[in-house]
Parts: structure tokens; C-alpha cells; sequence
């Protein structure tokens, strides 16, 4: 009886965590679509601000510029000026088929340009509250400067560094242009995003 009543209970804790969409207190994170936000897929990362053709992607490559492979890959740029670059996101724990919130995760553009680094993104830190995102980050799970999470905001996401409350940071937009850099930072507004499956170039 004791045995039947402890399978009960199992059950009904598995059928609340499947309708409830919920895993050890994590939420699916969604795209724009609406569709449920998958590792190892390409997907265009969006600001959420009043003009919504600003994304993340590379800073342009040339190949007869031997400079061109800068320290600040990142940049922010119009879908009419440029294609933006997707990224995926490799989950620490390969069991999982969504990408759910806080869950620890490496970020990785899809097309590294041949610059000698590997397109995963890693946060260089310059002082204790504050690094700046490169792409020469690993899938390692022991290289804890490349694992990231994705947050929710009111409405949107966000991504976060770093472990527990004392170390949290957030990534934002640096405003150092023309040069737009992705700053970790401790003390910093909410860079809200989404993230597109598809981008209609217009």
C-alpha cells in the first residue's frame, strides 16, 4: 500500500511538471514565433526597442584587411546594411530538447569567420563587476567565462553571466560608437531580446 500510494504521488508530480511546461523550476524559453526555443538551432537574436532592425551579429570581415579580426567581434547593426549572423545555444546538459530559463548554456555563431577564433561567446573580464563578450569562448563545460543563461524580463529575455546573486551580471549594449561592443556587466539596464527561427530581410 505504501509502495502504491509513493507511485501515485510520483505520477502526479510528472503529469503536473509535463502540463505545467516546468522542469526543476525552469520555464521554456519562446521565440517570436511562439515556438519553443531548441538547442543546436539557428536563431537571430533581436533587440526589443523601438526599432526593431537592430540585432546582434559579427563585426564584417574582409579578407585583404589583416585587421579585421577585432577584440569587439560584436556589433549591432540594420538588417538593410548588413545580414545578421544566428547563433545557437549548446546546452551544458545534452539530455534536455528545449532551452529553458537559467538553465546554463554556451552561445555560438553559427558561420565563425576564419579569424582564428571559434565563434562561442566568452565574457574577457576587465574589473570585478564588469568584461566584455569575445568570440573565443569553447564548449567546455569546465570554461566557465563561456556559459551563459537566458532570463525573462517583463515582456522579452535577457542573457545573464555568472553564478548566484553576489556574481550575476547582465549582458548589455555598450555605447561606444560606431563600435557597438557586449559588455557583462553588474550594474546595468535590462538588454532585452527575442530570438527569430526567421528573418525576413527588408
Amino acid at each position: 500500500m505504501k509502495t502504491f500510494r509513493s507511485m501515485l504521488i510520483s505520477l502526479l508530480l510528472v503529469a503536473i511538471t509535463t502540463t505545467s511546461g516546468v522542469v526543476e523550476g525552469n520555464y521554456v524559453v519562446y521565440d517570436g514565433e511562439g515556438d519553443q526555443v531548441k538547442p543546436n538551432v539557428p536563431y537571430y537574436i533581436s533587440f526589443m526597442t523601438s526599432d526593431y532592425n537592430m540585432w546582434i551579429c559579427r563585426k564584417k570581415w574582409r579578407s585583404n584587411d589583416p585587421n579585421s579580426c577585432p577584440q569587439q567581434p560584436l556589433m549591432v547593426t540594420h538588417p538593410n546594411m548588413a545580414a545578421p549572423t544566428p547563433v545557437m545555444f549548446v546546452l551544458s546538459n545534452k539530455s534536455e530538447t528545449v532551452v529553458r530559463e537559467s538553465a546554463k548554456l554556451k552561445i555560438k555563431f553559427v558561420d565563425p569567420r576564419p579569424c582564428g577564433e571559434s565563434g562561442f561567446w566568452r565574457v574577457v573580464q576587465r574589473t570585478s563587476s564588469e568584461g566584455e563578450v569575445v568570440l573565443n569562448g569553447s564548449e567546455s563545460t569546465s570554461d566557465n567565462a563561456s556559459t551563459f543563461a537566458i532570463e525573462q524580463t517583463n515582456e522579452y529575455y535577457k542573457f545573464t553571466f555568472g553564478d548566484g546573486p553576489d556574481y550575476l551580471t547582465t549582458i548589455s549594449l555598450s555605447n561606444d560608437y560606431p563600435i557597438y561592443r557586449l559588455l557583462s556587466k553588474k550594474f546595468s539596464g535590462e538588454m532585452e531580446i527575442y530570438f527569430y527561427k526567421n528573418l525576413t530581410m527588408g
